[in-house]
């Protein structure tokens, strides 16, 4: 059998085009805007440069009147993958995206939490993100290409205003890169120094929102892997790179699960497993309108201009 080629995939276009505003094939959309929405999708090709299958229709996610949970899992001779990906706009909101391939793969699955927020205070007020992030991972492991990245971003209105982005690569000599792509104060989440991200808290300004004036705030997950990944000599089936079959190497995606080697992205439960503590929109300080500062303006400047008649029957009757 001749080797094939891999074509390692970056962020997809269906992910893409979700974090854009629209979604891609099959996405599970559950609740609703005022109170929370939660939108789930999922896909993936073993092997990773065959045909694209829907996750959300071959195994469709259980689902509430507020959230819904999706796992998946597939075997095949040219590798695996798993996902689980889930989330809960209610009262106890909570939410993540995980995805593991092994052997030869292409997989992609995403979380966004969406709500529209109104200020009914009355007054121009700052708002605030405020959440907690679990733990979160992108790692490599076995020999031969592979590929993950991570997504974290938090948009108003459409316009990303907070982003953690990290993407490592490994060539098929083993060797490794990382780059971030960060905004914000989600930056600080993870970093390429480690594969691997603590649990943390958070605070995204949401700038000045005007009495009576709504925004919508939508908050992506979006993990992606892919890869052509051969065990590290680990278990399962060898280490493919030192098989030899006919005419020369067996190609990686031969060797299928078992020992093959692995890629993994995941992050999620941003908001503490359900702890109303750590989700909250809302401001952080009154704003006066600009009537109010014109008003005040008026009042400051008619007290100076009594001051000032004032002051001379004052001097006379000293």
């Amino acid at each position: 059998m001749a080797q094939q080629k891999l074509q390692i995939k970056s962020v997809s276009a269906g992910v893409l085009a979700l974090l854009s505003g629209a979604a891609f094939a099959g996405p599970v959309v559950v609740g609703n805007m005022s109170d929370g929405q939660i939108t789930l999708a999922a896909t993936y090709a073993l092997p990773g440069n065959g045909s694209t299958q829907d996750g959300m229709t071959l195994s469709p996610p259980s689902t509430t009147a507020t959230g819904a949970d999706f796992y998946h899992s597939d075997y095949q001779d040219a590798g695996t993958v798993f996902f689980h990906t889930y989330g809960d706009a209610g009262a106890t909101s909570y939410f993540g995206a995980r995805v593991t391939g092994t052997g030869n793969f292409s997989a992609t699955t995403s979380t966004r939490y969406s709500r529209t927020f109104t200020n009914t205070t009355g007054v121009a007020q700052l708002f605030n993100f405020s959440f907690h992030v679990d733990s979160g991972e992108t790692s490599i492991n076995g020999t031969g290409l592979g590929f993950v990245d991570l997504l974290l971003q938090v948009s108003k209105n459409g316009q990303a205003i907070a982003r953690d982005r990290t993407t490592r690569s490994q060539d098929i000599n083993g060797n490794q890169s990382c780059v971030s792509d960060d905004l914000g104060s989600l930056g600080g989440y993870m970093d390429c120094a480690s594969s691997y991200a603590n649990d943390a808290n958070f605070n995204v300004s949401l700038g000045l929102i005007g009495a009576g004036e709504s925004f919508t705030l939508d908050y992506d997950i979006v993990a992606t892997v892919s890869g052509d990944l051969g065990s590290d000599g680990g278990g399962g089936y060898g280490d493919c790179p030192t098989l030899a079959k006919g005419d020369g190497p067996v190609a990686l995606l031969e060797c299928g699960g078992g020992g093959a080697g692995s890629a993994t992205a995941r992050s999620g439960d941003p908001f503490g497993w359900g702890n109303p503590a750590n989700f909250n929109v809302g401001p952080t300080a009154n704003i006066p309108e600009p009537s109010s500062l014109a008003l005040l303006g008026l009042s400051l400047a008619g007290l100076a201009a009594t001051t000032r008649r004032r002051k001379p029957a004052n001097e006379a009757q000293g």
